[in-house]
């Protein structure tokens, strides 16, 4: 899939933003046959007659539209709000997932979570100013596991399948 230069912009936390660009550019590529390029193309419409095309503002991501012939970009490349809104999501999702899975996984060999954090932000191209806000938005995710009975913390060792009676 050949990405055009067309580009819309997304609103994102800032750390999100620099995740994409880290990993996909500036304006951000994704992926050919990727989650997020059906997402894109699922929200893209034509450009409404009355509407000037939009400049980008300091808090969003600019995004290549994906080539497509059912939806050229030359003709269809505005989102709605609600679109835009969607596009955000699904690369919040990615993000989410990413960072759940990178740090689940090393969080097994007993490291400070702090530490484990900090690694990953560098790796991804995600600077300390937002050390916080990935440490909240990663317990918040755990949180949410252990209220519906499932505990995913770190040290956790699964009880026997075999009860006694």
């Amino acid at each position: 899939m050949i990405m055009s230069d067309f580009t819309i912009y997304i609103k994102l936390p800032a750390y999100e933003r620099e995740w994409c660009i880290s990993h996909f550019g500036n304006p951000a590529r994704f992926p050919a046959q990727s989650n997020i390029n059906s997402v894109i193309r699922h929200y893209l419409k034509e450009r409404p007659a009355d509407i000037v095309p939009i400049v980008q503002q300091d808090d969003e991501l600019a995004i290549c539209i994906p080539a497509s012939q059912a939806k050229p970009p030359s003709k269809f490349n505005y989102v709605t709000i609600p679109g835009k809104k969607g596009i955000a999501e699904a690369i919040n999702d990615l993000f989410s997932k990413h960072i759940w899975e990178d740090l689940m996984n090393e969080a097994v060999r007993d490291q400070p979570m702090t530490y484990l954090l900090e690694d990953w932000m560098t790796t991804n191209g995600i600077s300390y100013d937002h050390f916080q806000n990935l440490k909240q938005k990663f317990y918040r995710i755990m949180d949410s596991y252990r209220k519906c009975g499932v505990n995913v913390s770190r040290g956790y060792k699964h009880e026997s399948l075999s009860k006694n009676v």
